[in-house]
């Protein structure tokens, strides 16, 4: 499944990319959204009911959202059939760019991350776009509580 999501779902857009799903996000105009979902075999995700109408008028897939927290988004694409499993660094794409995100060896992060980072950590990701390096620290650590929030666990 493949995604493009309206500005007004832009935290949205950031966590389907965390759960491994191509998800455009960062376009304005509600033509191009509907041109590129077409082009592209994207779903649209809006909670505007006019771009969703305009979307469903031209052949365009669409999930008409009607939360505004993330919670609720997410629960909604659920009832959609959309999978949200365990968060892994290796199955996600970058939620900046939306590039893949690989697994580096450490040496190859030396001196492009800070060296207490270095020192403190085994594991290492770039996304293969932008080049945005991740490792499981303290961000991590609270992206992983609001991941079993999202999927319901405790």
């Amino acid at each position: 499944m493949k995604f493009i999501a309206d500005m007004m779902l832009g935290r949205l857009a950031r966590w389907l990319r965390l759960y491994g799903y191509d998800t455009l996000y960062g376009i304005v105009e509600d033509e191009v959204i509907i041109r590129k979902a077409l082009e592209d075999d994207r779903i649209i995700l809006t909670r505007d009911s006019g771009l969703a109408e305009r979307a469903r008028t031209a052949g365009a897939r669409v999930f008409l959202l009607s939360s505004n927290s993330l919670e609720g988004q997410v629960e909604e694409l659920k009832k959609l059939g959309v999978e949200f499993r365990e968060l892994f660094p290796a199955n996600a794409r970058c939620p900046k760019c939306n590039g893949l995100i690989v697994r580096i060896p450490k040496e190859e992060v030396k001196g492009k991350v800070p060296e207490s980072v270095y020192e403190r950590y085994e594991e290492f990701y770039v996304c293969k776009n932008c080049g945005q390096i991740y490792w499981p620290g303290r961000q991590w650590r609270e992206m992983l509580r609001i991941d079993r929030k999202l999927r319901g666990l405790k």
